[in-house]
């Protein structure tokens, strides 16, 4: 299974409004520099995870992006879910297997339930292994609850 640049994109932009000095709100242009990434794409990520209700966006001239949530309450599986839909693994169900075994109605119902059961369980354990990491895991302790970084001061020092 392969994971989008889109999952990796949305947890590192919440990452950064966790860090975020004071938890001030962070522009879309800010965001998408620190990362190394499009705008443009960046701002369709940005808008799953506000539908989610992962972050809130201000369109003010002070405004831009925040997080909703806590960190500690965002787990891989929310901005997964968020961002590319994950957790939605399923096996599809053609009925491919009657052309391999025509004829054979109990063997093709029991080839099926069996892929079947195998991607259910896979998703299961899937979901509860992403639900089990919240980001907070992927920060320094203490670095988030007042943030410590001002991406802004860094961005201008690059400059």
């Amino acid at each position: 299974m392969k994971i989008s640049k889109s999952v990796e994109q949305g947890i590192y932009v919440v990452l950064m409004l966790a860090l975020q000095k004071d938890h001030t709100p962070l522009k879309s242009q800010l965001l998408s520099q620190q990362l190394g990434v499009s705008d443009s794409y960046l701002k369709k990520i940005l808008r799953k995870l506000v539908i989610a209700g992962l972050i809130d966006s201000s369109a003010s001239k002070d405004g831009g992006f925040v997080l909703k949530r806590s960190v500690e309450e965002i787990s891989l599986l929310d901005v997964g879910q968020a961002v590319e839909q994950l957790g939605t693994l399923q096996m599809p169900t053609r009925h491919l297997a009657a052309k391999l075994f025509p004829g054979r109605p109990s063997h093709i119902e029991h080839s099926e339930a069996t892929a079947k059961a195998a991607f259910e369980k896979a998703a299961t354990a899937f979901d509860q292994t992403l639900a089990a990491v919240p980001l907070s895991q992927l920060l320094e302790q203490n670095s988030y609850q007042n943030g410590v970084v001002d991406w802004a001061s860094l961005a201008a020092a690059k400059d």
